[in-house]
């Protein structure tokens, strides 16, 4: 007689709260009918359409390999995205009817390129995308009837965001032309390759990014730091006259921001500490910049594309979440001011909430995160650290389903965005250029001693958890500072950086080298951030979790250091996911991951 196997309520909530599908605005179309979205609905990150007005979503991209990017024709009737296979971010483009009933084609046979994001031409015959081989970053034309493809810039440093003027005589990207580690500058392409390649910055080693033209004139609405903050300024190429927008006293950054479509005005969102604000301000500087108000939260997603006005300037069709609301897609009337839900997830889990929590460094920084908590908690509990990826990114007031597994599980949480991360102004972003692992390691360990000061948390049972650049930071805290964990999980991370630069590919190399150098010039500092040198000091017990097919993150160097621990007789586990790459996940690995997660602290600390 078979035993009925027992699983535990908690971790069918873990399984429940991955399950909630993500939506994510990536396109309107220019007849304002069509909204395109990326969602995970279906089990793995596909596209699907929405009619403005209202309905159901209708899939139309098809399958379990995840779609990267996305942009609908000119004339409303193509939607041309980027394919990944088997997580390795070696991308095809495909082109879909944005109509019903038809199959998605593939449009390139593209060598292996990780491709960032691309645009159609005005005229809808071409299309520009910036991306990576292993040898060169660059921008290649593609022949939207017939695939063929034709590089028209090269570049060592990475190249991004290609924006066709209104004619399509020119390609305005930002790309990194120089050796600064934060400079970025706008370059402008002739798309035949019969001009030379003109490079505009307002500042020597300024930032300057998603340069994006005019409806009518050739005039460029862009994000720099030239004046030693995040603004949007408009580029007039013409006259080469260059003017600031008034917003840069209601954000920290902007995320998002796009010309309205009579070209007097520009529309962006603001960040302040995790949640934005989206606003309206005209470029002549006649009116002071005029809020939409939108629900409280996050909008600015993860692609930049979240939030998009109609043709007719009539209204916005925007996602947005919070901590503790899952992702929605809605549309803001700018004439009746009425939201209007256009899809939404509702669910019954007792989704934990978040309170906003400031501490000071060791240097007194303040430093800004989210602390959440079970929906009904008595008492101290275990708590997890979690760390964000990037480093430039953040813990934002954003939906994200791995934080809430945890709470649903009984744990609690808290997610500090240490020094390197976005969204709290351009020198606290630029922090941890050349020390990585430095100070950003003791804003980990100030958070640390922030919880055991708490009331509502276990201090001998603090876990540390963290993907990409947070398992990279739960290796390197973990054998740095080996006294402050019971227990590490540590997820597509970073063992050895001058491995790692070794097996990049032009992309990641340009990365590695912004807050590293180049290995042959600072070998101290790849050496001394790198856990792999370490490994003798590891003491709380350690789950390993990566990914065959990871680009970003590779797992050999991974695979070496989990050896290295078991030589040395550590408490460690490790799994491999071999169908799947560094970025979004299908839903069934996600579910796996984070149970089994949960099941080994568990074992380790106890719930």
């Amino acid at each position: 007689m078979t035993e009925p196997v027992l699983v535990s309520p908690r971790l069918i909530y873990v399984e429940r709260v991955i399950g909630i599908p993500d939506i994510e605005l990536f396109d309107l179309s220019k007849d304002g009918k069509t909204a395109v979205a990326l969602s995970n609905k279906t089990g793995s990150y596909q596209l699907a359409a929405l009619d403005v007005r209202g309905g159901q979503l209708r899939p139309i991209s098809h399958g379990k390999e995840r779609v990267a990017w996305a942009r609908i024709s000119n004339d409303s009737e193509t939607v041309c995205f980027s394919r990944d296979f088997g997580g390795k971010e070696e991308h095809q483009l495909f082109t879909v009817p944005l109509t019903d009933g038809e199959e998605e084609e593939q449009l390139t046979r593209l060598p292996a390129t990780r491709a960032f994001n691309f645009n159609w031409s005005n005229g809808d015959d071409r299309i520009a995308l910036a991306g990576a081989t292993q040898e060169t970053n660059g921008v290649w034309t593609i022949d939207s009837s017939s695939g063929q493809h034709l590089q028209i810039y090269q570049n060592r440093h990475w190249v991004f965001n290609p924006e066709w003027s209104k004619d399509d005589s020119r390609i305005c990207v930002s790309a990194k032309t120089t050796e600064h580690p934060t400079a970025l500058e706008l370059v402008f392409l002739s798309p035949e390759k019969e001009q030379d390649p003109v490079i505009y910055t307002p500042r020597v080693d300024s930032e300057n990014t998603n340069g994006g033209w005019h409806p009518s004139e050739p005039w460029i609405l862009f994000k720099t730091d030239a004046r030693g903050k995040y603004e949007l300024a408009v580029y007039k190429t013409d006259a080469q006259e260059l003017s600031y927008l008034k917003g840069a006293d209601l954000g920290l950054d902007f995320p998002v921001f796009e010309w309205m479509p009579d070209g007097r005005s520009v529309y962006y969102l603001a960040t302040n500490k995790g949640r934005t604000r989206l606003y309206i301000e005209p470029i002549n500087g006649s009116e002071p910049p005029r809020e939409i108000p939108l629900p409280e939260g996050n909008h600015a997603g993860f692609f930049g594309t979240s939030v998009k006005v109609a043709k007719s300037g009539s209204y916005f069709v925007f996602s947005w979440s919070s901590l503790s609301s899952p992702s929605t897609l809605s549309r803001y009337d700018l004439e009746t001011g009425r939201v209007e839900t256009l899809n939404a997830h509702f669910t019954d889990l007792p989704l934990g909430r978040a309170e906003p929590v400031v501490y000071n460094s060791f240097d007194d920084r303040p430093i800004h995160g989210w602390f959440l908590k079970p929906t009904r908690q008595e008492g101290r509990r275990p708590c997890v650290l979690w760390i964000h990826g990037g480093p430039a990114w953040e813990v934002a007031d954003v939906w994200n389903p791995a934080i809430q597994s945890f709470l649903v599980a009984g744990y609690t949480l808290f997610a500090p965005n240490i020094r390197g991360s976005t969204g709290y102004g351009v020198e606290f972003q630029n922090l941890n250029i050349h020390d990585c692992g430095g100070a950003d390691l003791k804003d980990v360990e100030e958070a640390t001693k922030y919880l055991k000061s708490r009331a509502d948390v276990d201090p001998s049972k603090i876990a540390l958890v963290g993907a990409s650049y947070g398992g990279f930071m739960t290796f390197l805290a973990t054998t740095k500072i080996p006294d402050y964990w019971s227990a590490g999980s540590a997820i597509v991370g970073i063992t050895d950086w001058k491995e790692m630069y070794g097996l990049s590919d032009a992309a990641f190399k340009s990365f590695i080298e912004r807050y590293f150098g180049k290995p042959e010039e600072n070998p101290d500092l790849y050496y001394d951030r790198s856990a792999i040198n370490f490994a003798q000091n590891l003491k709380a017990p350690l789950l390993i979790w990566h990914r065959g097919n990871d680009s970003r993150c590779p797992l050999a160097p991974v695979q070496k250091y989990a050896d290295r621990l078991r030589e040395l007789g550590k408490d460690v586990e490790m799994n491999v996911v071999w169908d799947e790459g560094h970025g979004f996940q299908k839903t069934e690995n996600l579910v796996r991951q984070y149970k089994a997660i949960i099941e080994f602290l568990d074992r380790k600390i106890g719930s």
